[in-house]
């Protein structure tokens, strides 16, 4: 998990270093830059600008999702103390 960290905060590194402002803690955007997004696209789902913004959704909504899935769990164990009404 550290080494995949790691990794990507090398990768933001790198795409931020070409700054002119001297200074590497202010982040400046390119308009043609998506955050997030390091190149890393083996499969080649992203080709044109259609398909990144309908991937970008779509992992939106999963992480959207995930959220709701665990907050079900963490009501169900913090919460919900009689077991007859967990099950």
């Amino acid at each position: 998990l550290l080494i995949g960290i790691g990794i990507q905060a090398l990768a933001e590194y790198n795409l931020q270093k070409s700054e002119t402002d001297g200074n590497i803690l202010s982040v400046e955007y390119k308009r043609d830059r998506i955050p997030g997004n390091l190149g890393f696209d083996p499969l080649g789902l992203g080709k044109d600008s259609g398909s990144i913004k309908g991937l970008h959704n779509i992992e939106v909504n999963a992480g959207r999702l995930a959220m709701i899935g665990i907050t079900s769990f963490l009501f169900k164990e913090f919460v919900v103390k009689d077991a007859s009404i967990a099950q």
